[in-house]
């Protein structure tokens, strides 16, 4: 038997979707572009961070968009994402801050990607490969100034430079960075971060040894810390239009790009003193009605916002009250009933976003759930269907990638 498979997008719009504002990304890239220039002395612009699929937003949509506002540098995690851009045929600068296993090096050669080193058998490897393909290959060196996860120990930096300068006469060291942990939350420890870098920079250039590009700063460190030594800002969260602290909202304007949207699919009476969901976590001190949504912890919906969170039904704030379970969650509407309204099946639910003057954002539901904004956006972004307005236009597949 013939079994033909439909794609389920395309017979009906999902019940539960993310909407992503292409508009509020450019807006938002604008916008870190001046504050790059007002914060580097000597600023060559911004290198977003669209690894994790553009933190949920969708890499190749995002990407477009960037390539739309003329951005000349991506940072993206490893191979395999900058490889993927690549057969689109984007041609940009695509920094790989997590490449360091050596069967990548032929790939990070042959498509023409920027590595990071901070191993010296990576470094051995990407120089076999570049003396192989006739090529010099710009290469970015980590230094662990604080992070405590990838990079080259403080100490130990000028004999790994010795090393690469005397050994990998195919890699061009075209950059150096290093990574802020705690930009948010300890100014005293960032600047010493910044001071022992700068150190290493110019220690380094008194050798002879000079970087095209040097670079620390991520939304935080680009937000609130001058310097006259980073020329590059590699922003993330702050692209997508979330702040990593309050305080930022009065040096940058940003609009969240990220919305997500359900309709209810059921509602019922809910007499006082029953109980909802597994477990019966939560009782009904009165009777209710209840709408029930079809989006769970499956669809990246934490189980750990239930009975904490709210979602906008007409404009107005109502709780979910009992467990968030794989694919639905119960939502109190009776708010919406005391303004004289009852919703129905088919109505709107916003569960990330704005509705009628109302709105949730990502902190609040990272807050209700005992996260980060970053991980509420990439758990919701990465499993539901999306929306872009307005609808990129994306590059057609490069015939020439093997990737």
């Amino acid at each position: 038997m013939n079994v033909k498979i439909l794609n389920y997008e395309t017979v009906v719009h999902p019940p539960t979707w993310c909407e992503l504002d292409l508009e509020a990304l450019t807006h938002n890239f604008e916008q870190l572009q001046k504050l790059s220039r007002k914060n580097m002395t000597h600023a060559l612009g911004i290198m977003p961070v669209i690894k994790a699929d553009a933190y949920g937003h969708g890499m190749m949509q995002v990407a477009e968009a960037l390539n739309a506002c003329g951005c000349r540098y991506w940072t993206v995690s490893n191979a395999g994402e900058a490889l993927s851009l690549r057969a689109m045929g984007f041609k940009q600068k695509i920094l790989l801050i997590e490449s360091t296993l050596t069967c990548e090096a032929k790939d990070i050669v042959a498509y023409n990607l920027t590595p990071t080193v901070c191993d010296l058998a990576m470094a051995y490897a990407l120089d076999q490969c570049a003396c192989a393909a006739g090529i010099r290959l710009g290469v970015h060196i980590k230094v662990d100034t604080g992070m405590g996860r990838l990079g080259v120990s403080e100490e130990q930096v000028m004999d790994f430079v010795d090393a690469l300068l005397s050994e990998c006469p195919h890699l061009v060291l075209e950059g150096i960075y290093t990574h802020f942990p705690l930009a948010d939350t300890d100014r005293d420890f960032t600047v010493a971060q910044m001071r022992r870098f700068r150190d290493i920079v110019y220690a380094l250039e008194n050798r002879s040894v000079s970087f095209t590009f040097v670079h620390a700063s991520n939304s935080m460190g680009l937000g609130d810390y001058k310097s006259d030594l980073f020329n590059l800002a590699r922003p993330g969260i702050m692209l997508y239009g979330i702040y990593p602290r309050e305080d930022l909202k009065q040096k940058v304007q940003l609009k969240p790009v990220m919305s997500v949207k359900s309709r209810i699919i059921f509602v019922q009476p809910i007499a006082k003193g029953r109980g909802i969901s597994y477990g019966h976590t939560f009782k009904a001190k009165e009777d209710m009605l209840v709408a029930i949504l079809p989006v769970g912890y499956s669809n990246g919906y934490l189980r750990s916002l239930s009975n904490k969170a709210f979602v906008l039904v007409c404009g107005v704030r109502c709780p979910v009250v009992g467990r968030v379970t794989m694919d639905q969650i119960i939502v109190d509407i009776t708010p919406v009933t005391l303004s004289g309204r009852t919703p129905v099946c088919g109505d709107e639910a916003v569960l990330l976003g704005a509705q009628k003057g109302a709105s949730i954002d990502a902190d609040e539901l990272a807050q209700w759930a005992d996260t980060i904004s970053y991980e509420i956006l990439c758990s919701l972004g990465n499993r539901l269907p999306r929306v872009f307005h307005p609808p990129p236009v994306l590059p057609s597949p490069d015939p020439g990638s093997n990737s």
